[in-house]
């Protein structure tokens, strides 16, 4: 997203006019609360503005940004009768108190809305200048959104919607219109493949609602989130074993063996929406299968899939063929008289090249005619052509002068770390499969030195002041704690920190408190993979070179629908380059290269290679000072970019981090040295090597343990009481040599 004022991104996301910086759209809190809508700055959060700013949407119709004031009783008149009388949350704006009714904006007379009267997107167009500037709306649509979002809510529908069609925005117009339908927001499940859509979908449904506190109810997470969520709820004997696929494979065991968890599922899910189906393979596809077969015979189910947008087959790094076949959703969804949808028309762009990709580019992709080794050169020459903007060689990209809202693309991971590497003096985001979550970093900051089990609104408050390092506007403090009394409220005034710190020391911490990119500002850089679902003004879009051979057509089917997905990101501009030809090896899913004269260039700051024990642990700290100083450095300079490692002999050779003025900042983990040592054995040496160079933190994070956890007792104080810890956001190719003979 850009910081530009008034610049248009993804419909239910909006850009406030006052020129702020948005990298969080929109949160909600019980009724009881309050709403408060809030964006993440940097290190801080800053309260949105309450009067009423005009916006635009992607969809180009005029939208409304308001405040809220409390509550209300409002009378609902129709003919001078009262039809109604509901709750809703009073909101102010310059042309006078609204509420919200029907999905519509109605002034408040006294107590009383007249639906007989102008809404208010209705005056604010009536009494906008001719010569305002601001757009005009969009053509009418052909139908075809209404028609599923409009669907009954016992409809099982098969959504067939490529990229740019608008499908987040429907999916949740459907939950809105399923919610005015009568079933209650809690009964609403929303399934998807990746975080990011769930991030995604998080973030704009609120909007969609009548009620946008009711998102909260919406059960909104990942396929494996649920299966676990399902398979702990039920069995004591719940575990997670390291495998995905066990774990998946469980649930569905679960599902069928159990009348209790059928007859749950059948009580508990009122409708029932699949999004990336056509990614949902293999152990997956069955659970979502079962499930379906488990919830009662009335209750709908929308499933959105793409098929030209199939690309998880295989990962960022490897090739390796994703046959869907009779394991796919999409093929077990055929014979269960699902009725086939779509959306066809476009609305991310109105860019006459782009507009090309999206529909003539996506059916040749979905033909699959003829050798995928020319099909692949052809589409690829075709991307091309309709982008008309070279990006030249990846390996000559600079992001320096590129805007916010801009992606650069690249295939693999290994080209996504050279390039931030040559680009390491320029703010930018990382966006990745295998990195830790990026939870924001004002909560370690405000809570690293709290002690006790619950903590209440003055305690916070001065917490808030005296210890957060940028605490952003004037009521950036009350919407952090909005969003702490949301999560873990005990009650209006009180939160539950443990509990807090339980969710938040999950692997997959709830998307409210984590941003969507690794870093804070500048282009967002990363994978194809992992862009799926983002979408920017200006897409770099970096495309290996044409070098598989004739018999791997089977991969290079994957390879063309990669490519696709990568040239539908851009709203605007799409400029096509080239990518390195040289792999990388891959342990685990982190990359390393052999290099020229005994090198070695081995990834830093996966999800594993700093713990608590690395950052505050007594093993590795002398004393609490010394792991304060640690902990202060982290604090005074977020990013670092020269800085290094270096086995240390007293501790089992395990790799201290330091600044370029020598400084200890923490230690990698102990995983991080096993997997440095597989390395070195696969390239034939008898030991890792000693020190890595071109280590970088491009921010800080907060690392959070839970109440129970053992690691505890190895920590120092006072981080072994409250359990929040800083710690740097690694990234990169850190680069040694082997000694000149070793083996």
């Amino acid at each position: 997203m850009g910081n530009d004022p008034g610049q248009g991104i993804s419909s239910g996301s909006y850009i406030v006019t006052t020129g702020f910086p948005l990298l969080t759209t929109r949160s909600c809190v019980p009724p009881q609360v309050g709403l408060h809508n809030f964006q993440y700055l940097g290190e801080a959060l800053v309260a949105r503005q309450p009067p009423l700013v005009l916006l635009r949407n992607c969809r180009g119709k005029l939208s409304m940004e308001t405040g809220f004031a409390g509550e209300i009783e409002v009378r609902v008149l129709r003919r001078g009768r009262e039809v109604a009388r509901v709750v809703r949350p009073l909101r102010t704006t310059p042309h006078g108190p609204v509420v919200r009714y029907k999905g519509r904006l109605w002034p408040l007379n006294g107590s009383s809305i007249n639906l007989d009267g102008r809404t208010l997107e209705e005056i604010v167009a009536d009494d906008r200048p001719a010569a305002s500037g601001l757009p005009e709306p969009a053509p009418a649509d052909d139908g075809l959104q209404d028609d599923v979002i409009g669907a009954a809510p016992d409809r099982r529908l098969l959504v067939d919607a490529g990229p740019g069609t608008g499908k987040t925005w429907v999916a949740c117009q459907r939950v809105a219109h399923l919610i005015r339908g009568g079933i209650p927001p809690g009964r609403i499940w929303i399934v998807s493949f990746t975080r990011t859509a769930v991030h995604e979908i998080r973030n704009r449904l609120s909007g969609s609602l009548d009620e946008p506190s009711d998102a909260i109810a919406v059960r909104i997470a990942t396929l494996d989130s649920h299966a676990w969520a399902m398979q702990s709820g039920f069995s004591s004997d719940a575990g997670l074993t390291g495998s995905f696929n066990d774990n998946i494979e469980a649930t569905t065991a679960q599902i069928r063996g159990s009348e209790e968890v059928q007859d749950y599922l059948m009580q508990r899910v009122g409708h029932l929406v699949v999004d990336e189906a056509q990614d949902i393979v293999g152990a997956r596809a069955e659970l979502v299968e079962t499930m379906i077969d488990a919830l009662a015979p009335e209750c709908g189910v929308t499933v959105f899939a793409d098929r030209a947008q199939a690309i998880y087959g295989f990962t960022e790094d490897s090739t390796v063929a994703g046959d869907e076949g009779e394991s796919s959703l999409l093929a077990r969804l055929e014979d269960k008289g699902f009725k086939a949808a779509g959306l066809s028309r476009v609305h991310r762009t109105s860019e006459p090249g782009l507009l090309k990709i999206f529909t003539d580019v996506r059916r040749k992709v979905l033909d699959g005619k003829g050798s995928a080794l020319k099909r692949r050169a052809a589409i690829g020459s075709e991307i091309e052509r309709l982008a008309g903007r070279d990006a030249g060689a990846a390996k000559d990209i600079r992001l320096e002068g590129l805007s916010a809202d801009t992606l650069v693309l690249l295939r693999r991971r290994s080209d996504v770390l050279m390039v931030s590497g040559l680009s390491s003096e320029a703010p930018h985001r990382l966006r990745m499969s295998g990195l830790p979550a990026r939870v924001h970093p004002w909560i370690g900051e405000a809570l690293w030195n709290f002690a006790g089990r619950r903590m209440t609104r003055e305690e916070f408050a001065g917490r808030w002041s005296g210890q957060v390092r940028h605490a952003g506007g004037q009521d950036a403090e009350g919407a952090a704690w909005n969003l702490l009394l949301e999560s873990a409220g005990e009650s209006e005034t009180v939160v539950d920190v443990d509990r807090l710190r339980t969710m938040l020391a999950r692997s997959n911490p709830p998307s409210l408190f984590t941003s969507a990119e690794y870093g804070d500002a500048g282009p967002i850089l990363g994978t194809i993979h992992a862009s799926k679902g983002r979408e920017a003004d200006d897409v770099h879009l970096y495309l290996p070179p044409d070098d598989q051979e004739e018999d791997e057509d089977s991969d290079l089917d994957e390879e063309i629908r990669v490519m696709f997905v990568g040239a539908t990101r851009a709203r605007n501009r799409l400029f096509v380059g080239r990518s390195s030809s040289r792999g990388a090896g891959n342990l685990n899913g982190r990359v390393w290269r052999k290099m020229p004269r005994n090198g070695l260039q081995f990834e830093v700051g996966r999800a594993g290679d700093l713990d608590a024990s690395s950052l505050v642990g007594r093993a590795v700290f002398a004393s609490e000072e010394d792991a304060l100083a640690a902990q202060a450095r982290l604090r005074k300079t977020p990013v670092m970019t020269e800085m290094y490692a270096h086995a240390v002999r007293e501790l089992d050779y395990r790799y201290a981090l330091r600044t370029a003025d020598r400084e200890r900042v923490c230690f990698l983990s102990r995983h991080f040295k096993d997997d440095l040592y597989s390395v070195a054995k696969s390239c034939g040496r008898r030991a890792e090597p000693g020190y890595l160079a071109y280590v970088r933190s491009i921010g800080i994070r907060t690392l959070a343990v839970e109440p129970d956890d053992p690691v505890l007792e190895r920590l120092h104080e006072p981080w072994r009481s409250s359990g929040f810890m800083l710690a740097p956001m690694l990234a990169g190719f850190g680069t040694t040599k082997f000694r000149a003979g070793e083996d």
